[in-house]
């Protein structure tokens, strides 16, 4: 019944999973199963009910075990820190079950049509821009009237709430789930102090959620009962 540190990440249908730790039950013990999500409650309830164990002839013995939920949008911004506050070796996971963050941007010069949009505002960059300290007649009455120039317009002040841009509807905008990986997270702990687990899944967006828990119950009873 014990289970690697981590296991490897294993594909399916669903989503691929990623877990540490152990949960130690004797042959002798029933599992009670206290879960924040229902899905969890009862699918490791049905799979221990149905799971013949043996009887001690002390009497029935018992042991409860506490499975917490959590799920999080893997959305820019978000830190790994912050998935499942409390929950060891959860960032790990995370990158066990397969996630990738999204690409970052990098300092190379454009080339091709972007390079020529950039260009357009900036003039000094496509070469068509003047110099006003160039000895030249124009050039000097250019000085002299920048003199009296006003400057440019000053930028408005962006804490000015008729400054700020007016976000789109909320039936224009996607949902995150529909565009980012969620990360869902399990987390078994039993009632004697003698065993702790935590179960990641990576769901891709559109996939099935109700399947993804049913995968992370799965996993935790195969841990109990074998």
């Amino acid at each position: 019944m014990w289970l690697l540190a981590i296991c490897a990440a294993v594909p399916s249908l669903a989503a691929t999973l990623a877990s540490s730790g152990a949960l130690t039950v004797p042959s002798d013990t029933q599992v009670l199963v206290v879960s924040t999500d229902p899905v969890l409650q009862q699918v490791l309830s049905e799979d221990f009910g149905v799971a013949r164990r043996s009887k001690s002839a002390a009497g029935p013995k018992m042991l409860t075990l506490t499975v917490s939920l959590t799920q999080r949008v893997l959305q820019p911004g978000l830190s790994m820190i912050d998935l499942a506050p409390g929950v060891p070796g959860v960032a790990q996971l995370v990158k066990a079950a397969g996630y990738q963050p999204p690409a970052q941007g990098t300092n190379e010069p454009l080339t091709g049509d972007a390079a020529e949009y950039v260009a357009q505002g900036n003039p000094k960059a496509s070469g068509n821009h003047i110099n006003l300290n160039d000895p030249n007649p124009v050039h000097d009455s250019l000085n002299r009237l920048a003199n009296y120039s006003p400057g440019p317009p000053t930028a408005p002040d962006p804490r000015d709430p008729a400054n700020r841009p007016e976000p789109p509807p909320d039936y224009l905008q996607q949902a995150p789930d529909s565009i980012y990986d969620t990360a869902v997270i399990a987390h078994a702990v039993l009632s004697d102090g003698k065993g702790e687990m935590t179960v990641v899944a990576v769901a891709h967006p559109a996939e099935d959620m109700h399947a993804v828990k049913k995968q992370l119950a799965e996993r935790i009873a195969n841990a109990v009962l074998h």
